[in-house]
């Protein structure tokens, strides 16, 4: 769930039910994370300073070859220690909570992305499209823990390995 302004997202909730997880955030406000029936507790992003460290998350390869993408998923995976399928939502709340480093998507809706935007950023971290831009609207997404924003880009674009 999530709320727009101006182009951008402003308040986004991911709820897990199944997981007993909710993360959240206001823009200004802080990312929350709250477990099962216990308070909530700051989310935030982990420190991992380098690719060959970094847990990468993704819905699906698949999806990736359906967009024409899949050379750029390749270059991305055999950089990172690990690749895993988390799936959607769940994977941004892994990386806004500190337990993943980078979830990426080859497309997102605006409904989708929105949510995204606010936790991501108030947790520390990145959320853009693929050309870079902060934008909920870029029609794909991905997001990093902050500190290795620069090195999924330039792996994103055809540099860095």
């Amino acid at each position: 769930m999530a709320v727009e302004r101006d182009g951008r997202g402003v308040v986004g909730v991911i709820h897990l039910p199944a997981c007993g997880e909710t993360v959240y955030a206001a823009t200004g406000e802080g990312a929350w994370w709250s477990v099962g029936d216990g308070d909530p507790r700051p989310a935030r992003v982990s420190s991992v300073p380098t690719l060959d460290e970094a847990l990468f998350l993704v819905t699906s390869p698949e999806g990736f070859a359906r967009r024409g993408r899949l050379e750029a998923f390749e270059r991305l995976r055999a950089r990172c220690r690990s690749t895993r399928t988390w799936g959607d939502c769940y994977g941004y709340a892994l990386v806004a909570t500190g337990r993943a480093e980078i979830m990426m998507d080859p497309a997102l809706r605006v409904w989708d992305a929105a949510a995204l935007q606010p936790i991501l950023e108030e947790a520390g971290g990145t959320f853009t499209g693929w050309s870079g831009e902060a934008s909920i609207h870029a029609g794909d997404g991905f997001a990093t823990n902050g500190q290795l924003y620069p090195a999924v880009l330039a792996v994103l674009h055809g540099a860095g390995g």
